[in-house]
């Protein structure tokens, strides 16, 4: 798993700042990131394919809160366990 941490930060900044909300709030939903990063939907979706194809951020599926909402699975995001340090370090 060879990624270049730091030339995936550099080539857009606002990589960087996803990656620093990821790893101060693990297990975050994508609609609390959107608003935290303040990136448009559209935008961080992308962000996060990217960095999901890159295997640099998890995608995992969690149980809804309510009752109501049990069909559709959220989705939560952390840093893959083995890159945290790396990434840690890069931004």
């Amino acid at each position: 798993m060879s990624v270049d941490l730091k030339a995936l930060v550099e080539s857009d900044p606002r990589i960087g700042s996803v990656l620093r909300t990821i790893i101060e709030t693990p297990y975050i939903e994508r609609q609390r990131l959107e608003e935290m990063v303040n990136i448009p939907h559209g935008e961080i979706e992308s962000l996060l394919a990217t960095l999901s194809e890159k295997m640099v951020v998890l995608e995992l599926a969690s149980q809804a809160n309510s009752s109501v909402e049990s069909r559709v699975p959220k989705k939560v995001y952390l840093i893959n366990p083995e890159l945290e340090q790396a990434v840690s370090e890069v931004i």
